[in-house]
C-alpha cells in the first residue's frame, strides 16, 4: 500500500510539475509577446516620425530641382545666381528645421550654398578631391537617382547625413537628357533622431540604427550601441531614398527572462506536487491550477494596464479600432485633443466618421492592413469643428487577450502637404502664365505612352513675333503678350485638356479621346479667341502658328506624334509668318507715333530737308523715295527705350546714354521684319555714326558711312536744334547754322554741310 501510495504521490507530483512547466512556458511566451508588442508600438511611432521627417526635408530637394529646371527650360543660357538661391531658401527652408544647408554642385564643385553666411569657404570646393564626398558624388551620377549617404564628416564640420540628387534635363530639340549637376542637402542627424524620439529616456528603450548609405542589414551600425542588434531586438525598416535603414530597440534594462508570475507559479506548483495525496490529488491540483491561473490573469491585467498607461500618455495620436465592426474602441489624450472629440464620443463613432473615403474604400484599406498585419497610408480626416486635415496613418494588427485590434498611430501632415503642394505647383506650372510647365508635359506624354487607350491629339502652337516684341518693346510687353495668349488658351479648351508652355514661345495642348472634327473645332475656337482678344485689347496683337496631329492608337509614340504636329505648325508658320510680323511691326509704328515727334511735324520737316539735300548731290528718285521713308522711321527703335529716358529733361546718366544708343540696333531688327522697311534697315542701324568715327553703334568713319545716313544726320540735327525738345527750348536759325559749321569734319560730312548751307541760304532769299 505504501508503495502504491508513494507511486501515486510521485506520479501526482510529476504530473503537476510537468503541467506547471507547460503552463509557465505558455504564460512566458504570452508575456514576452506583450512586452515586444509594447516595444513595437513605440518603435512604430519613432519609425513614422523618422520617415516623415526625412520625407518632408527631402521634398525641399525636389522643389529646388524643379526651380532649376524651370529656369533652364525658359532660358537654357540662364546662370543661377546666389540671389535666386537665397530667395528660394528664405521662402522654404525656415519651415524645415534640421537642414544645415543646401548647395548646388556643377563640375564636381560647390557653386552655390544657402545659407551663405558662415559657409563662404565652401564655395568652389572640389568634392572629387575628398574621398568620402567623391564616393557619393560618383554614386549619384551612376545611379541617376537620389542618394542618402552617411553619416559622414561634413565639410562645414561635424557629422551628418548627406542627400544628393542629380539634375538631368532635355534641351529643346534634343532627345537625350544632359547632366547639369547635383543638388545636395546636409541634414542634422541629431535633429532627425531627436524628433523621432530616439533620445527620449522616458521611453525606457535603447535604440540603434544600421544601414549606412541605405544598405540596410549590410550597412553596419552607425548610431547607437552595436550590442542592441545582438540582444534579440524588435526591428522595423525605415525607408530612405536609396534603400533602407534598420531601426532596432530593446528595453533599457534588457529583456526580462521571466514574467512577474513565474516564481509564484513554480512555488505553487511545487507546493501542490509535494502536498498532494493519491486520493485528493485531483482536487488539490485543480484548486492550485485555478489559483495559478488567477495569478496569471492578474499579471496579464497588470501588463495590459501598463500598455494602457503608455497608450494614454503618448503625445502621438493613437487609437484602437475593431477590424470587424470599424468601431473606435479607445483613443488617447493626443487623439482627443487633435480631433476635438471626448473619449465617450469616440467610443460611439466608427473610423468611417473620421475618414473622407467611402465605406467601400475604407473596407479595402482595412482588409489589406489585416492581411499584411500592418500598413501606412495618407488620408484626409474631418475634425469635430468640420476642418479637414491631412494625416499619415500607420496601422498595426495587435492582440489583446483573445481578440485582435488595429493599433493606429496618426500624424498631422497638413503643413507638410501644403508645402509639398506649393513645391508641386512650382514644379509643374509656368510661373508667368499659370499654365502647365514643360516638366508636367513630359510626365503626361510618358504616362500616355504607357497607359494610352483610344485616340490622342496634340496641338503645337508657336507665338509669332515674341522675340521681336522683346527686342523692341521690352520684356514687359513680351510677358504681357504671353499672358494674353495664355488667357486665350484657358478660354478655348476643355477642363480635361492639358495646356502647357513648353518653351519661351511654344505651347502644346494634349487632348485625349478626340476626333479630327473635334480637333478642327478646337482650332477654330482658338482662332476666334485670338480675334476677340486683338479687337478688344490695345496691347501687341497675339498671333499663333498652329499645327496638330492625331494618333488613334499606341502604334505611334507620343514623341513621334509631337514631331508630326510640330512639323505641321512650322509649315503654317512659313505660310503666314510675314503677315503676322507685319501686324506686329504696324503696332510698333503706331507706338512710335504716339511716343516720339512724328505727330508734331518732325517727320514731315525731315522729309523735305533730306529730299532737297539728296537732289542737290544727284541721288536717284528711288533713293530719294527711300530717304523720305528713312526720315520718317529712322528713330523707330525708340519704341524699345523706356519712356522715362526718352522724356527726361535732365542730362542722361552714362547708363541711360548706353540704353538710348540701343535704339539703332532695335530699329534695324524691326525694319528687317517689315517688308516695307527692309530697304532702309542698314541706314537705320548707321544713322548715328559720326564723320570722325566717334559715333555709334559701329564706330565707322568718313565715306564708309552711307551718304543717306550722312544727309539724315545734318537734317535731323538742324530740326532738333530749331524745335523744342523735352530737355531744352529751340534755338534760332542762325545759331543752328553756326553749330552745324562748327561740327563739320567731326560729326558731319563737311562737303554736305556746304551744300546744306547753300540750300538754306536759297530758302532764306526766297522768303
Amino acid at each position: 500500500m505504501k508503495l502504491k501510495a508513494s507511486f501515486l504521490a510521485f506520479l501526482t507530483m510529476a504530473t503537476i510539475l510537468f503541467g506547471v512547466y507547460v503552463f509557465t512556458k505558455s504564460e512566458q511566451q504570452q508575456y514576452q509577446e506583450k512586452v515586444r508588442a509594447e516595444v513595437l508600438g513605440q518603435l512604430r511611432a519613432s519609425q513614422a516620425r523618422l520617415e516623415g521627417g526625412l520625407h518632408s526635408r527631402l521634398f525641399l530637394e525636389k522643389g529646388l530641382i524643379a526651380f532649376i529646371l524651370t529656369h533652364l527650360e525658359m532660358d537654357p543660357q540662364h546662370k543661377i545666381t546666389q540671389e535666386e538661391v537665397n530667395r528660394f531658401g528664405a521662402e522654404f527652408m525656415p519651415q524645415l528645421s534640421g537642414i544645415n544647408n543646401f548647395s548646388l554642385i556643377q563640375n564636381n564643385k560647390i557653386t552655390h550654398i544657402y545659407p551663405l553666411d558662415g559657409n563662404e569657404k565652401m564655395i568652389g570646393i572640389d568634392l572629387s578631391l575628398l574621398p568620402d564626398q567623391n564616393k557619393t558624388l560618383q554614386q549619384v551620377i551612376e545611379s541617376r537617382s537620389m542618394i542618402i549617404a552617411g553619416p559622414i564628416q561634413l565639410i562645414e564640420g561635424g557629422v551628418g547625413l548627406i542627400s544628393r540628387t542629380p539634375i538631368y534635363w532635355t534641351p529643346q530639340g534634343k532627345t537625350e537628357a544632359v547632366y547639369w549637376g547635383q543638388v545636395s542637402l546636409a541634414l542634422s542627424q541629431d535633429r532627425l533622431f531627436a524628433e523621432a524620439g530616439l533620445y527620449d529616456q522616458s521611453s525606457m528603450l535603447k535604440f540603434a540604427i544600421r544601414g549606412r548609405d541605405g544598405l540596410g542589414k549590410e550597412g553596419g551600425v552607425f548610431w547607437g550601441e552595436e550590442g542592441v542588434f545582438l540582444d534579440n531586438p524588435v526591428i522595423v525598416n525605415v525607408k530612405v531614398a536609396n534603400g533602407l535603414w534598420q531601426l532596432a530597440a530593446v528595453p533599457t534594462k534588457g529583456w526580462e527572462r521571466h514574467s512577474p508570475a513565474f516564481i509564484w507559479i513554480w512555488l505553487i506548483g511545487g507546493f501542490l506536487a509535494i502536498c498532494s495525496a493519491a486520493l485528493v490529488w485531483f482536487l488539490i491540483y485543480s484548486r492550485e491550477v485555478q489559483t495559478s491561473l488567477h495569478c496569471s490573469e492578474e499579471s496579464l491585467i497588470e501588463s495590459e494596464e501598463q500598455f494602457r498607461q503608455m497608450f494614454t500618455k503618448q503625445e502621438v495620436i493613437m487609437y484602437l479600432v475593431d477590424p470587424e465592426t470599424y468601431d473606435i474602441l479607445d483613443a488617447n489624450e493626443a487623439a482627443q485633443k487633435f480631433y476635438g472629440y471626448s473619449l465617450e464620443k469616440f467610443k460611439q463613432m466608427k473610423i468611417t466618421h473620421l475618414n473622407l473615403l467611402s465605406i467601400d474604400e475604407i473596407r479595402d484599406v482595412l482588409a489589406k492592413a489585416f492581411q499584411e498585419k500592418s500598413g501606412q497610408w495618407e488620408f484626409k480626416h474631418r475634425l469635430a469643428n468640420g476642418e479637414i486635415r491631412d494625416v499619415e496613418v500607420r496601422m498595426t494588427l495587435i492582440g489583446l487577450r483573445t481578440k485582435q485590434f488595429f493599433f493606429i498611430i496618426a500624424h498631422d501632415i497638413s503643413e507638410r502637404k501644403k508645402t509639398e503642394e506649393r513645391l508641386r505647383y512650382v514644379t509643374f506650372h509656368d510661373s508667368l502664365t499659370g499654365l502647365y510647365a514643360r516638366s508636367y508635359f513630359e510626365e503626361e506624354i510618358r504616362r500616355l505612352d504607357i497607359r494610352r487607350s483610344g485616340s490622342v491629339g496634340l496641338m503645337v502652337c508657336d507665338l509669332d513675333g515674341l522675340k521681336l516684341v522683346n527686342d523692341t518693346l521690352g520684356h514687359e510687353s513680351g510677358d504681357q503678350m504671353l499672358i494674353n495668349a495664355a488667357n486665350i488658351f484657358k478660354n478655348s479648351f476643355r477642363d480635361s485638356d492639358v495646356v502647357s508652355r513648353v518653351g519661351g514661345d511654344e505651347f502644346v495642348v494634349i487632348m485625349e479621346n478626340i476626333t479630327r472634327e473635334h480637333m478642327e473645332e478646337a482650332c477654330e475656337r482658338l482662332k476666334n479667341g485670338i480675334r476677340l482678344n486683338n479687337e478688344s485689347n490695345q496691347d501687341v496683337p497675339v498671333s499663333l502658328s498652329i499645327g496638330f496631329a492625331i494618333s488613334s492608337g499606341p502604334s505611334m509614340t507620343m514623341r513621334e506624334l509631337f514631331k508630326e504636329a510640330d512639323n505641321n505648325m512650322y509649315r503654317e508658320k512659313l505660310h503666314r509668318g510675314q503677315k503676322a510680323r507685319s501686324a506686329i511691326v504696324q503696332k510698333v509704328v503706331n507706338l512710335l507715333a504716339a511716343r516720339d515727334f512724328i505727330i508734331d511735324g518732325h517727320g514731315d520737316r525731315l522729309q523735305d530737308m533730306v529730299s532737297n539735300l539728296a537732289k542737290s548731290v544727284g541721288l536717284s528718285e528711288r533713293k530719294i523715295s527711300d530717304m523720305r521713308l528713312l526720315a520718317q522711321f529712322h528713330d523707330i527703335g525708340k519704341v524699345g527705350i523706356a519712356e522715362k529716358i526718352l522724356m527726361k529733361e535732365e542730362p542722361l546718366t552714362p547708363a541711360e546714354a548706353m540704353e538710348m544708343r540701343r535704339h539703332c540696333e532695335i530699329g534695324q531688327r524691326i525694319a528687317l521684319s517689315a517688308p516695307d522697311l527692309t530697304s532702309i534697315a542698314d541706314w537705320i542701324l548707321k544713322h548715328q555714326e559720326w564723320w570722325d568715327g566717334t559715333g555709334y553703334p559701329l564706330g565707322i568713319a568718313g565715306e564708309d558711312i552711307p551718304i543717306e545716313c550722312r544727309i539724315l544726320a545734318i537734317a535731323d540735327a538742324y530740326d532738333a536744334m530749331t524745335n523744342d525738345r523735352p530737355y531744352r527750348k529751340a534755338m534760332s536759325h542762325e545759331k543752328a547754322m553756326k553749330e552745324l559749321k562748327r561740327c563739320a569734319g567731326t560729326q558731319f560730312d563737311p562737303e554736305l554741310i556746304e551744300k546744306f548751307c547753300e540750300i538754306m541760304k536759297a530758302c532764306d532769299e526766297k522768303r
